[in-house]
């Protein structure tokens, strides 16, 4: 079996010179470090066709976005203030039920899930909901509950009668609470699962403090045409994704690799929705170290001999 970790950990930790203007930046960050925001992304996953793994899928973003142009991710953006409202049709397990280590506030942990359901619609045209009589025969609100790999009450077909929904949630003419109820519809945290949370170093100016959930494809959708924020999708193995990073086709930050890496290791949906009860949802935080001129990117939450050598 292929390290990915160790592979991963020598291919982003190769030092590079800085400049003295650019080690200047980095202190003045280093000494004032930006406030993160928080961010969702969802990995939507389906049973690879010939068997034996699971596919991704993945976008690719526009060479032009500021962040991450050019790169490939999974659907996904920042919070906004409307993930926020009370109002939201919510059906099935409360968030703290099925996800209890998203984050110690509720409310917060509310919103990132409406942030990753509303982007993944906006970004691919699939929606993580479903009609709130789906919920009706789940476990009570005292018990927790696995993401379904099935999908069993959430046959919603969005396609083109939803493209005008889309459109305007995408131009912020209206919101998820909207979409939900002009549809009929109810959000369900118990359609994904959590997956891990990346922080991005303090010497980045540009930081996130980014959720991955994961969520099978729900059975009569499939991804549209891309938003105006990529310009391409596929659905790929983890594992090809990753030869395809080493051969340098597929351009990836850290978080979005290493998580590939992880997923490489499942043979089949329900064996990730499974797992994703059991994860360590404590924030990682890669470390940019400046020093001698040369900066490196250190990966504090693995194998410290790994990083050093």
């Amino acid at each position: 079996m292929v390290d990915h970790r160790s592979a991963l950990i020598a291919r982003f930790g190769v030092p590079r010179r800085v400049s003295s203007e650019e080690a200047a930046s980095l202190a003045r960050l280093a000494a004032a470090p930006t406030v993160p925001r928080d961010a969702a992304t969802v990995i939507l996953l389906r049973d690879a066709p010939a068997g034996g793994g699971v596919e991704a899928y993945m976008i690719r973003r526009t060479v032009a976005m500021s962040f991450a142009g050019g790169m490939y991710a999974f659907p996904g953006g920042r919070v906004d203030p409307a993930d926020s409202d009370e109002m939201l049709a919510w059906a099935g397990p409360p968030v703290d039920v099925v996800m209890p280590g998203l984050d110690r506030d509720p409310a917060r942990a509310r919103a990132v899930v409406c942030a990753a359901v509303r982007e993944t619609f906006e970004e691919c045209g699939v929606l993580l909901a479903a009609p709130p009589q789906a919920a009706s025969d789940g476990p009570a609100p005292d018990e927790a509950a696995p993401a379904s790999p099935a999908g069993v009450g959430t046959e919603i077909e969005t396609g083109t009668t939803f493209a005008a929904d889309r459109q305007a949630m995408e131009d912020r003419r209206l919101t998820l609470a909207d979409l939900l109820t002009r549809r009929s519809l109810a959000l369900r945290a118990d359609l994904l699962g959590a997956w891990t949370r990346w922080v991005a170093p303090e010497l980045e100016p540009r930081r996130y403090d980014t959720r991955f959930f994961v969520a099978a494809l729900p059975p009569g959708q499939q991804p549209g045409v891309a938003s105006s924020e990529a310009d391409g999708a596929l659905w790929i193995r983890p594992a090809q994704a990753l030869d395809q990073f080493y051969e340098g086709a597929l351009a990836m930050l850290p978080p979005t690799v290493f998580t590939l890496a992880e997923l490489a290791e499942f043979d089949d949906v329900a064996g990730v929705l499974a797992a994703a009860a059991a994860r360590d949802l404590a924030p990682v935080m890669p470390r940019i170290s400046v020093a001698d001129g040369l900066w490196r990117l250190l990966f504090p939450h693995l194998d410290r001999e790994a990083v050093e050598r």
